[in-house]
């Protein structure tokens, strides 16, 4: 028979990097629910000001329309970042289940982790598209200013 605290201490310092790995995860979903409730905000203002007839019409659905592409990216992003957290939590339970029944799960912990990291990848890659669409549909930016001769 096992001793209930020896490898125990192992499995709880395997358990540490996915343990951070959630704290970053978390960290991402709170920013992107940030992100969505200013989309969420600037998206009623304007459907007010379409509704009571302020504002050019045509200039409104547009940005309406940039705001719908930014909310849709957001929310997939959100999406993945939540069953990439789904995975990482998995793979706690199975490090703990593995050594509680001494079950051989290192193949299925391989396999949650890297599908986790997948799933972040894609989050990270729509986040990053939600943040060119916001950048690029801005008049103000850097990216749409014309460059001014330099002036000696």
């Amino acid at each position: 028979m096992k001793p209930l605290f020896g490898d125990i201490s192992n499995i709880i310092s395997l358990s540490i990097t996915p343990a951070f790995l959630m704290l970053g995860v978390l960290l991402q979903l709170r920013v992107l629910n940030n992100r969505l409730a200013r989309i969420i905000d600037r998206r009623e203002t304007l459907e007010r000001q379409l509704s009571s007839g302020a504002g050019l019409r045509a200039v409104l659905l547009h940005e309406l329309g940039i705001l719908g592409r930014r909310v849709h990216a957001i929310q997939r992003a959100l999406g993945l970042s939540t069953a990439c957290l789904v995975l990482v939590c998995s793979v706690v339970v199975a490090l703990f289940a593995g050594d509680a029944f001494e079950l051989k799960l290192g193949s299925l912990i391989a396999f949650l982790f890297v599908a986790a990291m997948l799933l972040l990848i894609g989050s990270f890659s729509l986040f990053l598209h939600e943040i060119f669409i916001a950048s690029h549909s801005m008049p103000s930016t850097a990216l749409h200013r014309r460059q001014l001769p330099d002036i000696r």
